[in-house]
């Protein structure tokens, strides 16, 4: 019996093996990549959602995204409070409406960059300067829609359905014109800065709903600001009307 001396089955094999090894590698690298790559993805989306956006070290918004679940994210961003040290700007949202006088009494020594408002059948707005000014914005565009709608009732709706649509939207806008009233009940957060842990008292005083922690203190006028109204309980809409 010969035994056979071409190393020729031997370097297949030896190519096969490497080959094998090389495509583990690839595929383990690959993995890797997508892995780190969906972890980027959600510690991003999850920075998003608890309102913690940052652009060179100044803060981009503070607050819940329009659908968040609340149920998921007080308990996060009250454990962020806790945590929290330094000079920190946060968005204060009280459990009931409030007037100017009051929600800046609430807020003790901190500064108040910002207040946030809705008028009664109205959605809310931020209110960066003074509370008159902000009425009369309010009017003049609460007006305007409605005398839009009226122009298209005078001038051919046929439609019934139309017809009593504007109607009713007539009737609405009047009611929150009605409601407009600067120095009413219409304040239900405010963004503020100050110390983490003067912060974290206003947390724990009465008619306080949240004080949610931004990274820093570093605002700019284009920093957003977002607040939860007390009639939400369980998701939030930034856009919805407050209730008459």
């Amino acid at each position: 019996m010969s035994v056979s001396t071409d190393p020729t089955p031997r370097i297949k094999r030896e190519h096969i093996v490497w080959m094998a090894a090389g495509l583990v590698i690839v595929l383990l690298g690959v993995g890797v990549a997508v892995l780190l790559a969906k972890r980027n993805t959600d510690n991003k989306q999850a920075a998003e959602l608890l309102g913690q956006q940052t652009s060179g070290g100044a803060v981009v918004s503070i607050g819940p995204l329009d659908g968040t679940a609340l149920s998921d994210y007080l308990p996060p961003r009250r454990s962020a409070l806790d945590k929290a040290t330094g000079e920190r700007a946060a968005v204060v949202s009280f459990d009931h409406y409030m007037t100017e006088a009051e929600a800046r009494s609430a807020v003790g020594q901190l500064q108040v960059v910002a207040l946030l408002a809705a008028a009664p059948g109205a959605a809310p707005s931020v209110v960066n300067g003074d509370m008159a000014s902000w009425a009369q914005q309010q009017r003049a565009a609460t007006t305007q829609e409605r005398d839009a709608d009226q122009e298209l009732l005078r001038n051919g709706v046929d439609d019934p359905d139309f017809k009593t649509f504007y109607t009713q939207e007539v009737a609405r806008l009047n009611r929150v014109l009605a409601g407009i009233d600067p120095n009413g009940r219409v304040v239900f957060g405010a963004a503020v800065k100050g110390p983490a842990t003067e912060l974290q008292a206003l947390a724990k005083k009465a008619g306080v709903r949240l004080v949610d922690v931004a990274p820093s203190a570093k605002v700019t006028p284009d920093t957003e600001y977002r607040g939860i109204r007390p009639e939400q309980t369980i998701t939030v809409n930034q856009h919805d009307p407050r209730p008459f």
